[in-house]
């Protein structure tokens, strides 16, 4: 592990070195401002709306958090799908274009070490993104209350929701990783691991007019489909399973590739 750790720790100071890195975050700051801001006129609207409407049932029923917070989180998801490539696309791709992969290879560690390491460091950085995200709900819970003057925010919703974010994250960043060991171009790897995972994510879309085994076995691939549980305040097994075995199958699948790499 201590091995796996000083690997993490090389690819983090690399990673925040260059641009790469710093970029990512400024593009999900900014969305995420943006998407907080949309969804916050649309709570606004529909506040005025009841209020002129005089139905006081329609008013108590407006929550921040599903409002607000659950549409916020829901677009952060197709972002994180985007962004993750761009992040992994470096890790090993970026070791064979400055041909320093072979001494990667040769040193001391074993190839899950590596792999362990690396990836570690590409989840340490989706962590900070999440983090940034966090601070949204997190003003929310400042500076509003909610209809019946309780908290504004349901905390237990927003925590499933960052869960389910980061679980999302952690396959993005397992999928890219394992395209990123197969490649010595950051492009065609961030190009590959994008057109996948964004085919995962909108792949409900081929849902409409499908019926019986058929749909459900494409709503079982779908990633967007998987988070929506997360979004409302649920924790099902069935989701945790679907991200982690994509991360278990993307980091077993890297080991591989290196182990042959080691040896061809």
């Amino acid at each position: 592990m201590r091995a796996a750790l000083a690997v993490a720790r090389k690819e983090l100071t690399a990673a925040f070195t260059t641009p790469v890195a710093w970029a990512v975050l400024m593009v999900i700051a900014f969305f995420a401002a943006q998407f907080f801001n949309g969804a916050l006129d649309a709570f606004r609207f529909l506040t005025l709306r009841a209020m002129q409407l005089q139905n006081p049932g329609l008013l108590e029923r407006l929550s921040l958090t599903e409002r607000v917070v659950a549409p916020l989180f829901g677009s952060m998801g197709l972002l994180l799908v985007i962004v993750a490539p761009f992040l992994s696309m470096r890790l090993f791709a970026e070791e064979k274009r400055a041909r320093t992969f072979e001494l990667l290879l040769t040193a001391p560690v074993r190839p899950w070490q590596i792999v362990l390491g690396k990836y570690l460091a590409g989840m340490a950085t989706m962590a900070a993104a999440l983090l940034l995200v966090a601070l949204f709900p997190l003003l929310l819970s400042f500076y509003a209350t909610g209809t019946q003057g309780g908290a504004g925010v349901e905390w237990q919703t927003v925590g499933t929701g960052l869960l389910g974010l980061l679980l999302l994250g952690a396959m993005a960043m397992a999928v890219g990783m394992f395209v990123s060991a197969l490649t010595e171009s950051v492009i065609v790897a961030a190009l590959v691991s994008l057109l996948f995972l964004l085919s995962l994510y909108v792949v409900t879309l081929f849902t409409i007019g499908m019926e019986g085994p058929v749909r459900e076995l494409v709503l079982a691939l779908s990633a967007s489909d998987h988070l929506t549980s997360f979004l409302t305040g649920r924790i099902e097994l069935k989701d945790v399973v679907y991200y982690l075995s994509f991360v278990v199958l993307g980091l077993w699948l890297t080991d591989r590739a290196l182990e042959g790499a080691r040896w061809a």
